[in-house]
């Protein structure tokens, strides 16, 4: 589709993805909020493991950012 038609797209599974949280017992601005916490601390920790490696995330294909974000992932929850 063009781009006016994918925005509306995206704005609607927004939407209702807000609507879920509400259903949920949840404020939507608070899981937001706490979901972009979450990424800025696992992204900094990829850019920790990727400038170890002397490298800069300019550097580095999409697949080894993954294994990173896997890293970080998997340090969380041990």
């Amino acid at each position: 589709g063009d781009e006016g038609e994918v925005g509306d797209e995206l704005g609607d599974v927004l939407f209702a993805t807000v609507n879920l949280v509400r259903d949920v017992k949840k404020d939507p601005e608070q899981v937001l909020r706490q979901a972009n916490a979450k990424f800025e601390r696992r992204f900094r920790g990829v850019e920790a493991i990727i400038q170890a490696t002397g490298r800069n995330l300019r550097d580095v294909t999409l697949d080894e950012m993954e294994v990173a974000w896997q890293r970080v992932k998997q340090s969380e929850q041990s």
